[in-house]
Parts: structure tokens; C-alpha cells; sequence
């Protein structure tokens, strides 16, 4: 019984250690580019697996046509919205502990305490997160993860990726998602089915929430998978600079102030002789 404790022990360790190897070679290759910054990485479209990427892309999307779409669509169709928004809320209130403890480690203080109250709240008043009290009072929900967390360090989101059944990513989101995994205290409450269950229902909760609008991207893009990357990029980018607007791009403009007398008057000159 002892050898198997210890062995368990040794195999969660190792793993936590393997984690925070490929942590390091991350962080290892974006300080190589450390002169990129969040901006350039935002207007640049950095995707030299590209070929790649297009078929992993169409096989999420046989997939989701085939399996997560009709799901989702079933899910709708039967369940009216007031019983999915519970089944929102109670697998939102299960994310908290990890909003949490990425808040810490961003140090947003705030945005950490405002996750603890929350779960606090609705795990008790709320009945296990099913009625979300906390919102009602003004603590808004706010989605904080390690790839977020990477982010804030400085580490760049390097070379746009499709990961098979996951999606749109790219190496500092695929860590941070596997560090996420291995931080929420469920992932060791719960049982093997129980963690599948949960994944599955977050997967077609998801889906269910975009029905509409990833039809209408599909229909109206000359491009879809471009159309899904930038959009994807965009997002992640909000999400790093918690909801503020980005920087604006440089644009050269030509005021009177750029003029001299002289020059003005030729300018004006040559306009009335046109």
C-alpha cells in the first residue's frame, strides 16, 4: 500500500515537472524573440504551419459537423434556455478556483478576490453554482488562465497552432491549457468520468452558446479558417489585456503645422489654378 502512495507521488511529480520543462522551452524561445512585442505578434499573421494547421482544421470540422454540431443543436432544441444557463453557471462556478489562483499569480488581487468571493458565494447560496448570486452583486465573472498568466510574464504566444478537437491555439495557450489541467483542484476530486463528463458538457455548452454566429462566420467568409484564426487571435489578445482597448496603430497624417508659409501658399495656389 505504501509502494503504490509513493509510486502515485513520483508519477505526479514527474508529470508537474515534465510541465514546467516545456514551460521553460517556451519561455526559452519566446525571450529569443523578446524584441516581438504583443502589438507586432497582434498584426503580424505568424502562421508557418499553415499547411498543417488547414488539416487539422478541416478535421475539427468533420468532427464537429458529424458529432459536437448536432449535439449542440439537440441540446438546444431540447433543453429550453433557462435550464442551460444553470448548466452554465454550475460549470462556470467550477472554473473559479483556477480564475482564482491565476488571478494571484497575475497578481490582479482584484480580479482574484473577485473569483473567491464568487465561488464562495455561489457555492453555498447559489446551490453549487446553479444560480449565479454573485453577478447580482456585483462580482462579475472574469476568465483568467496560466496561458493569460504566461502572457503577463512576457512570454510570447509564438507560432499560431489547430489543435486536434481543441481548436485555435498556439504554444503559450496549449501549456497554459495543460498547467490549468493540473492546478483545478477538480481535476483531482473527481472521478475518471466524472472529469470526462464535465469536459464533454463544457465542450457542447460552448458550442450550443455559438450555434448562430460560427454558421454566419462560415457563410460569409471568403476564408474560413483565416476568418477563425484572426478572430481567435483577437480574442486571446482581449482576454491578455483584460478587456482594454489596444494601442493605435501609427498613421501618418499631414497637418497645416507641417507647412511653411511659403509652401502653404503654393499648395493653395496650384489648388485654385486647378
Amino acid at each position: 500500500m505504501t509502494f503504490r502512495v509513493a509510486s502515485k507521488k513520483y508519477r505526479r511529480w514527474t508529470q508537474v515537472l515534465a510541465m514546467l520543462l516545456v514551460v521553460g522551452v517556451v519561455s526559452g524561445c519566446a525571450s529569443s524573440n523578446s524584441s516581438e512585442s504583443l502589438d507586432d505578434e497582434e498584426y503580424s499573421v505568424n502562421d508557418p504551419f499553415e499547411d498543417i494547421n488547414r488539416i487539422t482544421f478541416e478535421i475539427n470540422r468533420t468532427l464537429d459537423g458529424v458529432l459536437l454540431g448536432p449535439l449542440a443543436e439537440m441540446y438546444v432544441g431540447v433543453v429550453p434556455r433557462w435550464g442551460r444557463e444553470r448548466v452554465t453557471n454550475v460549470l462556470n462556478n467550477l472554473g473559479e478556483p483556477v480564475n482564482f489562483a491565476n488571478g494571484l499569480l497575475q497578481w490582479n488581487l482584484e480580479r482574484a478576490v473577485t473569483s473567491m468571493l464568487r465561488f464562495a458565494f455561489n457555492s453555498t447560496i447559489g446551490l453549487g453554482g446553479i444560480f449565479d448570486i454573485a453577478d447580482g452583486i456585483g462580482l462579475s465573472r472574469a476568465d483568467e488562465d496560466f496561458g493569460q498568466t504566461l502572457a503577463v510574464w512576457g512570454v510570447a504566444e509564438g507560432p499560431y497552432l489547430v489543435l486536434p478537437l481543441f481548436g485555435p491555439s498556439n504554444p503559450r495557450d496549449a501549456v497554459g491549457m495543460g498547467v490549468d489541467w493540473f492546478m483545478d483542484p477538480f481535476t483531482r476530486a473527481l472521478r475518471s468520468h466524472e472529469k470526462y463528463q464535465r469536459m464533454i458538457a463544457r465542450g457542447i455548452d460552448v458550442r450550443s452558446r455559438f450555434i448562430n454566429e460560427l454558421d454566419t462566420l462560415e457563410e460569409t467568409s471568403i476564408d474560413f479558417y483565416a476568418a477563425m484564426r484572426e478572430l481567435y487571435r483577437q480574442h486571446r489578445a482581449g482576454e491578455v489585456r483584460n478587456g482594454e482597448l489596444p494601442p493605435t496603430l501609427p498613421i501618418p497624417s499631414i497637418t497645416l503645422e507641417d507647412y511653411s508659409d511659403d509652401e502653404f501658399d503654393q499648395a493653395t495656389a496650384s489648388d485654385e489654378i486647378e
